[in-house]
């Protein structure tokens, strides 16, 4: 460990850097290697243009199926290989003429080195298409894969020309008596990135193997996933800035200067956060529940830490609310303790239609509906009496599943098979109907 008085600083790593690349044997070998990785580059998609042309079937289409046949494996092995291979061949190429002219070949040999490192990564990142949904493969090829192999060969290069842990003990800035490094800076924005890929990672993981059995609820099974991602994710905070030596006092004057501009400014952002964490702690919204809210029947379908995405029953299309208005507006849930839902049709027959016959035909179009539970079991109800009609209520119970219109679409198909039923039997379904009597007295004496 080199002493702080020994310490490099930026400029120095700047001229020493400047010093590196003026070097002519340097120069001859970045050269030779730009040349090379440019003309393979233009030969490998050359190559694959004549392979398009020539086997069309094996090569289109290439990146829409889930799971690859044989022939266009081959042809994305090709796709994914042929630059680095040709890039291998060149860059050896070099490195021979190099050798045969008694010049400094260092760099060929790290270039070559790092080609046959990059050449692996294809060959790993073409089975992982070859074996898994390519969705997710290219979701966390850029997001984790890719990242990492830019940190390594920026390291190798670093490292040619100086020390990365010397480059690490750089001091940028002091804050509140505490010195910022290139390393402390690198650890906190690289540290946090890898630690919520990852947790997002492993909690997809989880829902994949846990999410498709009978017994564990999908909704409370996201809850619980998105409560532990989000400790996680505060763990990982603390555990970093206290790697990095954050000072304790400075962070905490630094939270209570910016608590009065929050009180202020973020009112309604810090509310719906709390109110984000009450909600999945106590677990009263679940991804899946069926709820109204403003008198619109709605489903859960994203559980979010400041807000909550629901798809509306009258449109399909999907809105996004603030957690506080759960809180402070009128709120039924349809699905809280469980997935029983009871619905009612009224319905009036005329009055010389026959009570308990009604009450049987009613229960018996309720008995062969295949949605309508058997336990509870479906019960029928004489109302009032009306002005035109007897009228009559059948109360059943469903259990609403994933599909927000089950219920109106089960009311739908016992109302056609009550008109059915009714119609069979001769039972009328009256319509509102007016007598108006004429004083004839009374007419004929303003007629005089």
């Amino acid at each position: 460990m080199l002493s702080q008085n020994h310490l490099p600083t930026l400029s120095d790593v700047i001229i020493k850097q400047t010093l590196f690349l003026k070097r002519s044997d340097i120069q001859h070998q970045l050269l030779a290697i730009t040349l090379s990785l440019v003309i393979s580059w233009l030969l490998s998609k050359w190559f694959w243009r004549w392979l398009q042309k020539t086997f069309p079937q094996a090569t289109a289409f290439i990146w829409n199926d889930a799971r690859l046949p044989l022939g266009q494996y081959l042809a994305m092995l090709i796709e994914e290989l042929g630059f680095p291979l040709i890039s291998l061949i060149a860059l050896n190429l070099s490195q021979i003429i190099f050798i045969t002219l008694n010049y400094t070949r260092g760099l060929l040999t790290t270039a070559i080195t790092l080609m046959c490192i990059y050449l692996f990564y294809r060959f790993f990142l073409a089975s992982l298409y070859a074996t898994f949904s390519m969705a997710a493969v290219r979701e966390y090829h850029y997001r984790l894969l890719a990242p990492l192999g830019c940190i390594f060969i920026l390291g190798t290069i670093v490292n040619l020309y100086d020390s990365v842990e010397q480059l690490a003990q750089i001091s940028v800035l002091t804050l509140f008596n505490s010195s910022i490094t290139l390393g402390n800076i690198f650890i906190l924005i690289a540290g946090l990135y890898f630690w919520m890929t990852v947790v997002i990672f492993l909690e997809k993981l989880v829902h994949i193997f846990l999410g498709n059995r009978p017994q564990i609820d999908s909704g409370s099974l996201e809850a619980s996933l998105l409560l532990i991602r989000y400790f996680l994710i505060a763990l990982g905070i603390v555990v970093i800035l206290g790697y990095i030596g954050v000072n304790g006092t400075a962070l905490a004057a630094i939270t209570g200067g910016l608590s009065v501009g929050i009180g202020f400014g973020l009112q309604q952002v810090v509310s719906n956060f709390i109110s984000g964490f009450i909600l999945l702690f106590e677990k009263v919204l679940k991804p899946g529940d069926i709820i109204s809210i403003d008198n619109q029947v709605c489903e859960v379908t994203k559980l979010g830490i400041r807000a909550t995405t629901v798809k509306m029953a009258t449109d399909n299309s999907e809105k996004i609310i603030p957690n506080q208005k759960f809180f402070t507006s009128d709120l039924t849930t349809y699905t809280g303790s469980d997935r029983l839902v009871s619905c009612s049709i009224v319905i009036g027959v005329g009055y010389s239609s026959k009570t308990k016959q009604v009450m049987e035909l009613l229960l018996q179009v309720a008995d062969t509906h295949p949605q309508v539970l058997k336990n509870p079991a479906p019960l029928v109800f004489f109302v009032n009496f009306g002005d035109s009609s007897l009228n009559f209520e059948l109360k059943i119970w469903i259990n609403w599943l994933n599909d927000i219109n089950t219920r109106k679409q089960i009311i739908s198909d016992l109302c056609c098979l009550i008109l059915e039923t009714f119609s069979k039997h001769k039972i009328e379904i009256p319509f509102p109907q007016i007598e108006v009597h004429i004083d004839q007295i009374r007419s004929h004496a303003n007629s005089l």
